[in-house]
């Protein structure tokens, strides 16, 4: 991955400032977009070791904002499905391993726009289907480290405030991820040449926390997220058809 840290740099501050700004993203758009020109396993140790500066750093600074009772209700669940995906995940060969993780991104995606188009559906959801979407997210989590996009989907029928959402948001990202780098560590996948590029690309975190704190807080959320989400869908086919 020598040559392609210089592809994988802007990606990576690109996906970075958008979690920074909306709380959620970071990996599941820089994994769609890198994952065309590099493996998908040798990318999710140095994406997730990355994720956790990003993730601490909103946490510690918003804290007062996280929603513990909502909390409470993700992490059961979605530690067991978070367990089945890394499970899984030997069982799946490198080109299927892309295949199925573009046919996720492109199907969240599509529904994001339908939903930012006729307007955010924010309907209650019953408890069961919540669990659901939580065993659904913690399986793609552990997939690919990458649950957002169901996680999203059914914590915005729960939380309006956007700064409650981002900030819990990052709280989970931060639980799981840690745990996820602890298996990478144990298996042997976090090898010494990927700690040295995961410290060289470290220099976009700082980056992205400083234009996601501005986005943040200036620019309208729905045109920016139709963007990422149109983004998505171009990635994510890509991957399908390659």
């Amino acid at each position: 991955m020598n040559e392609a840290i210089y592809i994988l740099a802007p990606i990576v501050l690109f996906s970075f400032t958008i979690q920074a700004m909306t709380g959620f993203g970071s990996i599941v758009i820089a994994l769609t977009i890198a994952a065309l020109f590099l493996p998908i396993p040798e990318l999710l140790p140095v994406l997730v070791a990355l994720n956790l500066p990003l993730c601490l750093w909103v946490v510690t600074r918003q804290f007062d904002k996280i929603d513990f009772k909502l909390l409470l209700a993700i992490f059961p669940v979605m530690t067991l499905g978070v367990l089945g995906g890394v499970l899984l995940t030997p069982l799946l060969d490198g080109p299927v391993l892309k295949k199925v993780f573009g046919t996720i991104v492109v199907l969240f995606a599509l529904r994001e726009i339908y939903l930012l188009i006729k307007g955010r559906d924010l309907a209650t959801m019953s408890a069961t289907e919540f669990q659901v979407w939580m065993s659904i997210s913690g399986l793609v989590h552990g997939l690919y480290a990458s649950g957002g996009p169901p996680l999203v989907y059914a914590v915005g029928r729960r939380v309006q405030d956007k700064g409650v959402f981002r900030a819990s948001l990052m709280f989970v990202w931060l639980i799981f991820n840690i745990i996820l780098f602890g298996i990478y560590l144990y298996q042997g996948r976090f090898t010494t040449h990927l700690a040295i590029e995961t410290c060289i690309l470290m220099i976009t975190i700082p980056i992205g926390l400083w234009a996601g704190e501005i986005l943040h807080h200036r620019v309208p959320d729905k045109p920016f997220r139709m963007t990422i989400q149109v983004t998505l869908v171009l990635a994510g086919a890509a991957l399908v058809f390659k």
